[in-house]
């Protein structure tokens, strides 16, 4: 929606925001409020500005806006124990109930991206899915296949699209590492299972992170992870053994990782591929959407 002047409010029991400083949200949140509506708001991410101007007008905003909307609301949702110790680190009061986002697995049958040959299964694959863009830490990946100064041992596949399209082609054609990366563009959900199911390990060197979709459907698929440590992820993929982590934007340390990824033996692969899988259970949306409705009913008076 790019306008909810014209948005009914009367016909619906409650209104659920997830995010709390675009304008949208805040007319949205008066026109709930004027018409007795209970509102509730998921707080999903810490977002990154890297200049100082985007600091100081992100903490403006929040002290105008973004702590406004939260007191506003009759419930508050954050993904993640991170993010409730930052909200109250940032002076939100009340209630914040815990539910990460939840994912629905990939039913489709596994089919092989048409940018991965079948002559490159011999080799170990890398995988990266999701949004080419700052924040997603696709520099750093670059850095770290550069740093092998040639042949990693192993082939990295990117999946995804983004406003950093046409510069990771460029990147990758002045890699020393190019002829073992594969640009793929967007994949269908069946070519992401495919990648899932075949890659040695995904990797997710955000800068900063909710709690990512990928990451679940890695879990899930039994994948073992790399994890930026980013807004307690790192801590999480640790705590559930199912994978590694790294400090954030450090290409020398997500080197190391892969590299120690590609070189486990096969007792320790399965563990984090079996941990994976039993931790992304409470992650689903059958479990997640349960915990939901529970704060609808609450809000209702149910």
């Amino acid at each position: 929606m790019v306008s909810v002047r014209d948005l009914d409010i009367s016909q619906f029991d409650i209104v659920h925001l997830h995010d709390t400083l675009p304008v949208l949200i805040r007319r949205t949140l008066s026109k709930a409020k004027r018409a007795g509506k209970p509102v509730v708001t998921t707080y999903h991410n810490d977002y990154v500005k890297t200049t100082v101007l985007g600091r100081i007008l992100k903490r403006i905003r929040w002290s105008l806006q973004g702590r406004r909307t939260l007191h506003s609301s009759d419930a508050r949702i954050v993904l993640t124990p991170f993010f409730e110790e930052l909200l109250r680190s940032k002076g939100v009061k009340g209630d914040l109930d815990v539910i990460p986002n939840g994912f629905t697995p990939v039913e489709d049958s596994p089919n092989r991206p048409a940018g991965i040959s079948s002559a490159e299964q011999s080799r170990p694959l890398v995988s990266f899915v999701g949004r080419l863009s700052f924040q997603k830490g696709l520099d750093v990946l670059m850095d770290a296949m550069d740093s092998y100064d040639g042949d990693p041992g192993f082939d990295l596949a990117i999946a995804g699209k983004g406003e950093l399209s046409e510069w990771l082609d460029e990147r990758v054609a002045a890699s020393s590492a190019r002829d073992f990366i594969s640009v793929l563009g967007l994949v269908s959900d069946s070519e992401k299972r495919w990648m899932y199911e075949n890659s040695d390990c995904v990797v997710i060197p955000s800068r900063f992170e909710g709690l990512p979709t990928v990451l679940l459907e890695a879990m899930h698929a039994g994948t073992p992870v790399i994890m930026a440590d980013v807004n307690g992820l790192g801590s999480m993929v640790n705590d559930f053994s199912c994978g590694l982590s790294v400090p954030c934007e450090d290409s020398e340390s997500l080197a190391s990782a892969m590299a120690r990824a590609i070189e486990a033996d096969e007792e320790e692969t399965s563990k984090w591929g079996e941990a994976g899988k039993a931790a992304s259970r409470d992650y689903q949306w059958d479990r997640v959407t349960d915990r939901i409705l529970e704060v609808y009913r609450g809000v209702l008076g149910q």
